[in-house]
Parts: C-alpha cells; sequence; structure tokens
C-alpha cells in the first residue's frame, strides 16, 4: 500500500484490515485514491476524474532493477525522537538553511527540490528515500514480485531492520514479507552469501 495505518477506501472506508483477503487497489491514473473494489470507484469517478492527473513523480517510479514505485513521493517534514535528523532528512542544525533553500530558491516546487535534494523524500509504497533506485521493497504489497534479498530468500525482513527507527519508514503500514512470489533459489543462494561478506543482516 501506499500509505499508512489509516489507509482507506475513498468512498466507503473500509480498510485494509477490513477488507482482507483482498487488497485495497489505487487509482491507476493518479496512484493516490484509494478504493475497497470496482464498485466504489466508479461511484467516485465524477467528481474524482477532475483531479485525476498524473504526478510530477511518476517519471520516477521505475528503479535500477526495473520493479516500479507504486506509492507516491513525499517530502520528508517530521523529527522522530532521538533522532539527529529532522525537516528533509537532514541533520538538525541543517534544517533552516536546506528549508530556506527550498522555500526561497525553489519557490517551494517539491519537483524542482527533488531533482536537488532527493533523500529528503520518500517513497510511500516501501518507505525508501528518494535517493535509492535498486528497487522498491514492498514485501508482497507491490503488482510485481518484491526483489529485496529477503524476499528472495523466501525470509521476513530480521528485527534489525523491521524495527529501526527511520525517517523514510515512519507512519507507513510496510509489511514484513517474505513476498510469496519472489522465492528464487539461486538469488537466495547468493544473498545468503554475500551479505555477510558486507555486514548485511
Amino acid at each position: 500500500m501506499p500509505s499508512g495505518a489509516n489507509s482507506e477506501c475513498a468512498i466507503c472506508g473500509k480498510t485494509s484490515r477490513e477488507t482482507r483477503p483482498l487488497k485495497l487497489k489505487r487509482c491507476s491514473g493518479c496512484r493516490t485514491r484509494i478504493y475497497c473494489d470496482i464498485d466504489c470507484q466508479r461511484v467516485d469517478w465524477p467528481s474524482h476524474k477532475v483531479t485525476c492527473k498524473k504526478k510530477w513523480h511518476d517519471k520516477h517510479r521505475k528503479c535500477d532493477d526495473q520493479s516500479l514505485h507504486e506509492g507516491r513521493l513525499e517530502l520528508i517534514t517530521w523529527t522522530l525522537p532521538g533522532l539527529d535528523v529532522g525537516w528533509a532528512n537532514v541533520y538538525l542544525n541543517e534544517v533552516d538553511d536546506l528549508k530556506h533553500k527550498f522555500e526561497v530558491e525553489f519557490g517551494g516546487d517539491e519537483e524542482k527540490f527533488f531533482e536537488y535534494w532527493p533523500q529528503g523524500f520518500r517513497w510511500t509504497c516501501c518507505g525508501l528515500d528518494g535517493a535509492i533506485t535498486y528497487g522498491c521493497d514492498h514485501h508482497g504489497t507491490g503488482k510485481k514480485p518484491c526483489t529485496c534479498d529477503f524476499c528472495r530468500m523466501g525470509q521476513p525482513l530480521p528485527d534489525s531492520i523491521y524495527k529501526e527507527v527511520d525517517p523514510a519508514r515512519h507512519g507507513l503500514e510496510l509489511p514484513r514479507g517474505p513476498d510469496p512470489r519472489s522465492f528464487h533459489a539461486g538469488h537466495a543462494a547468493l544473498a545468503s552469501q554475500m551479505r555477510p561478506l558486507f555486514g548485511l543482516p
């Protein structure tokens, strides 16, 4: 899903928990409006079609591994307790300068600011920051299989990753995986050998 714990159908208000085992669906045009089924989408279309359009971040959806982000790019505007980073994912002592640059030099234009500072944004489908281009770690919520190492190994995310406090994942209701469509014996063997060599969990 592209959104957090309060994801619900735009018409009837059903949440992802209420629609299980079926998943909430996104509008294929703007990728932000959410529905529980086609009937609710049809009811909403007469009013939604006025605002439904491609978003500036659509051209950034494609990842280096050919997967696609299905969420949206969102400017990080929060500070988490215990972390030394805040607005736009920068150190607290740099926030005022960068915010001033965003407002004055870029006129508050998020698209232009993204080109300058992609790590200040996060993808709502996977909680990866905008500077990471290697894939969408959605762990089973995307249209196509997740391409992360853990899903390919058939393993859920370890606590060290899943429970890590991270500005880009804050507030998102992300699954732990694994995506049952992703397991690949060859990738699993390679990842299990290579990750420890690079000090990865």
